[in-house]
């Protein structure tokens, strides 16, 4: 089998994964509504499990691990090379670079921040890389920047499974050896960081290395469902544990109320230091929790009958799948819609904003922020897959003269 061969393969559909990444999405809008409204302007009952809801962002690094990798274990699993890196790069150029160009230079024309001389890293996925840089711009894009350095990475790491392989299948076995060595490595670099250079830990957090083990949560569901595709005993043991989604998701469920009441954002005094907040067992709880609840949420996506049950019928509804179809566009939109409503002036707030919105001198509350930022946010993400995202992956089998097989 040749490397055309492996490109040539259908790509598994799973059709419950919109629904999640709408899922994502909408946690990380509830989580900035709150925020901007303050905790005097948002009901405890949302104000609580909202200020942990940027987990959102580690279930999109796990569903990314999931869906980048499980073409290149299928390759790993024949022996052979994964599709042209070339055609998977221009892809992910084609889906990530316009929609988020053009959000960023809209946003700036309308002066809701300031890029200065630096401009230029925005563009280039590097603010993450200066600290005057690194929560400018789009704040949220910082997480795109950890998923362009990790779409960089993975072909090395490819490369590498190959070359101490010499060309022979990869094993179930080496694969997920793989995933749990990049795990651990995680863990490995936030200690370092933590411990022996504490200076670059609020930088570091949204850098690749520390956030390694949330895109191997992925990769381990991808090595399982490639290996399970050939072996009827592992399909039939996963068919039947993922058989029904709800105790996974009762699972996610719980962890989540208890890491939101009992262990909640970082402190006072964490927020204070000007080092970062995340340092020590609160950064290795926090990765911990957010991989496992990323997984407790994908496993019956990937596995068992995607029709069978109610959590799976929410993920299928045709509004949930069509917003999780805009959810990139949503994800870049809805917080500088919700900034520009807040009456107040610099960070995270903006500029002018739109104060005549609401009642002279008072802030708004959760409700219309949450309004604004889904509203308005799915209402340019909807002009932004229709009129940009789509007709750009028209192109996206151009690199090579020929169709090259879409990986995510």
């Amino acid at each position: 089998m040749t490397s055309t061969d492996v490109a040539a393969r259908p790509r598994v559909h799973y059709p419950c994964l919109e629904g999640l990444r709408a899922l994502a999405a909408l946690m990380v809008v509830v989580h900035h509504a709150a925020s901007l409204a303050g905790p005097e302007h948002t009901p405890d009952f949302v104000r609580v499990p909202a200020q942990v809801m940027d987990s959102g962002v580690a279930v999109f690094f796990v569903l990314s691990g999931f869906l980048i990798y499980r073409p290149i274990a299928v390759a790993h699993q024949a022996g052979e090379a994964p599709a042209p890196w070339s055609g998977f790069w221009w892809r992910r150029l084609l889906r990530l670079v316009p929609a988020y160009w053009v959000a960023l230079t809209f946003f700036w024309a309308l002066g809701s921040f300031n890029l200065g001389h630096d401009w230029w890293r925005y563009y280039l996925f590097a603010q993450i890389y200066s600290r005057t840089t690194a929560l400018g711009g789009l704040v949220q894009a910082w997480s795109l920047c950890t998923e362009v350095t990790f779409y960089l990475v993975i072909p090395l790491w490819s490369v590498l499974h190959r070359a101490v392989r010499r060309g022979r299948p990869v094993s179930f076995a080496q694969e997920l050896a793989g995933c749990v060595a990049l795990a651990v490595a995680a863990i490995v670099a936030r200690g370092i960081i933590s411990s022996r250079n504490p200076t670059w830990r609020g930088l570091s957090f949204q850098w690749l290395p520390t956030n390694l083990d949330l895109f191997a949560a992925g990769m381990v569901v991808a090595v399982v469902s490639v290996h399970a595709a050939s072996d009827p005993r592992l399909s039939d043991l996963l068919g039947r544990l993922a058989r029904w989604a709800e105790p996974w998701w009762l699972a996610g469920a719980a962890l989540f109320c208890w890491y939101a009441i009992r262990v909640g954002p970082a402190a006072e005094a964490q927020l204070a230091d000007p080092n970062g907040a995340y340092t020590g067992a609160f950064w290795q709880q926090r990765q911990l929790v957010l991989a496992l609840l990323g997984l407790l949420l994908l496993v019956p996506a990937a596995f068992g009958p995607q029709d069978l049950g109610p959590v799976r019928t929410v993920l299928r509804l045709r509004p949930v799948v069509w917003v999780g179809g805009v959810s990139y566009g949503l994800y870049l939109w809805h917080f500088d819609w919700m900034k520009r409503a807040v009456p107040r002036s610099g960070g995270f707030a903006g500029q002018d904003g739109w104060a005549g919105w609401f009642p002279s001198g008072t802030a708004p509350s959760f409700l219309p922020l949450l309004g604004i930022g889904v509203g308005a946010g799915l209402v340019a993400a909807a002009l932004s897959w229709y009129v940009l995202e789509q007709p750009f992956q028209r192109f996206k089998g151009v690199v090579g003269g020929r169709r090259t097989r879409k990986t995510a």
